[in-house]
């Protein structure tokens, strides 16, 4: 590992780029989905934000076109998760989901976008490590056929592929599953919480995974006593960055130390499970959310390199 000095990496810390996870941003209810990334563009400017992960992107050409020159003239770069990654090849290839792989690459790369993101877990025992017809390393093989074919696909393309930590295995198995694809196209959408969801202990996820890190969710959590007697004791609720158990400026650090792509890195917050004020309205403690995270970020990034 490269060794870098202090003021390298303090300078790499206020390179990255700060934004949200705009699927979960309260986007008023008369603007179409067509027009939901342009409306989040404009609100994450008025954020101070530089990234912006999209969920909902517009069908047309032109609209798309369009999208990406505002995001351009804005300062702000787009991200965007792609289907079908794990359908390309081996025993659950799919045509279908080929195709839709090699459409949302085609429309990332026309609006510039430098990284693309998936994830293989969806919430599901049998996309875990908790599939009990399949051993970890099985499972974890089962995987290798589409995420080659999505490397050679995406070295063609000239874009980066990052997978989430999502719900499915520890940052040290997903850490193996790169070492075995052996791409640079292919690498991590560390998400810093998700660990919790595994049982792990999500910093060891963060140590495991910077060194192959693209893109993130950053993201706090906070371990509690469970509300349902009987059940194991300890649960985990999203929460306000840095009321949790995840050290999220330990993670900034590491990602500058370590991550291929540490300058211009995408810190991408997104809200974990979190517990709303039942008295309050949602909406607004979402954006609420949003507001103090940029904040908290962008001091982390102010007090880099000093003291």
């Amino acid at each position: 590992m490269v060794l870098l000095s202090d003021t390298t990496i303090s300078s790499t810390v206020r390179s990255m780029k700060i934004g949200m996870q705009g699927g979960f941003y309260p986007v008023p209810k008369d603007v179409g989905e067509d027009h939901t990334a342009e409306w989040l563009l404009h609100r994450s400017a008025e954020l101070g934000c530089t990234v912006l992960q999209a969920r909902h992107l517009p069908q047309d050409r032109a609209l798309l076109e369009a999208l990406g020159k505002l995001s351009e003239s804005l300062g702000i770069e787009l991200e965007t998760s792609v289907p079908g990654v794990f359908q390309l090849a081996g025993v659950g290839a799919d045509h279908e989901a080929k195709t839709q792989f090699m459409k949302a690459i085609e429309n990332a790369k026309l609006m510039n976008m430098p990284v693309v993101r998936t994830g293989y877990g969806r919430l599901k025992i049998t996309s875990s490590r908790y599939n009990r017809s399949l051993s970890i390393h099985d499972h974890i093989e089962s995987l290798l056929p589409s995420l080659k074919e999505a490397a050679a696909i995406a070295k063609d393309a000239d874009i980066l592929l990052a997978v989430e930590n999502h719900c499915d295995f520890t940052g040290r198995e997903m850490a193996h599953l790169f070492d075995k694809v052996d791409s640079p196209h292919v690498g991590a959408a560390l998400d810093t919480a998700n660990g919790f969801t595994v049982f792990c202990d999500p910093n060891e996820d963060i140590e495991a995974l910077a060194p192959y890190a693209f893109t993130t969710h950053m993201k706090d959590m906070v371990v509690v006593d469970s509300p349902i007697r009987g059940y194991i004791p300890f649960t985990a609720f999203g929460c306000a960055f840095g009321e949790g158990h995840v050290d999220l400026p330990r993670a900034v650090q590491l990602l500058a130390e370590r991550s291929p792509r540490s300058h211009g890195l995408h810190l991408i917050i997104e809200p974990g499970w979190m517990r709303w004020d039942p008295e309050r309205d949602v909406s607004l403690q979402e954006a609420e959310f949003y507001a103090q995270s940029v904040a908290y970020l962008k001091d982390i990034q102010n007090q880099s390199g000093r003291g």
